[in-house]
């Protein structure tokens, strides 16, 4: 009797505590793999509804090198812009894939990429890998996994860059540039 009233005790103990909340790792792996869809869907550069599918609406974006930041989904589709491009943007291919992906780390909110952009064609100039074309974006998920903060840091050529240096002498860095249309819809 004296060893079976702990093993009575213990499982009892046992049955009282609550059910685990879903682990740390299975959310990570849930914003890994989100991560990783939104990366592919990025790389391939086709579907435009389908990569603004993965945001918030209230989507908090940052450029910092370009010293841009807008406040909703709207203004962050005016700065892609990818659906009013037209023919200025062409792969070297089509199977090409725009970016690739080196590294990818999360947690169970955050997924950081490391990476580099693949040489383009834009307004039939190449664009090409002289200048580096390496790029982190930071993703910040929301308890639905949808994207409600993106921070990217892209490395730009010399005269984006400069661009970006006249803009802020002239104008400041919190005023959009001139070409960012911010008119609401």
């Amino acid at each position: 009797m004296k060893r079976l009233l702990p093993t009575i005790l213990l499982a009892f103990l046992l049955s009282c505590q609550a059910a685990p909340e879903p682990s740390a790792t299975t959310r990570a792996a849930a914003v890994e793999a989100t991560a990783r869809e939104y990366f592919a869907t990025f790389a391939e550069r086709t579907d435009w509804e389908k990569l603004c599918a993965f945001y918030r609406e209230d989507l908090e974006f940052e450029d910092v090198l370009l010293q841009i930041k807008l406040d909703s989904l709207w203004k962050f589709k005016r700065f892609y812009r990818w659906d009013e491009e037209g023919d200025r943007f062409r792969k070297l291919s089509p199977d090409q894939k725009h970016l690739s992906v080196a590294s990818l780390v999360v947690s169970d909110s955050v997924a950081v990429a490391r990476g580099r952009v693949n040489p383009f064609y834009y307004d039939d100039n190449l664009i090409d890998t002289d200048w580096g074309m390496d790029f982190t974006i930071w993703l910040y998920f929301d308890d639905q996994l949808k994207i409600r903060r993106q921070v990217d840091w892209f490395e730009y050529d010399a005269p984006v860059l400069r661009a970006m240096l006249e803009r802020v002498d002239r104008i400041g860095h919190e005023t959009p540039p001139e070409w960012l249309d911010l008119t609401p819809p």
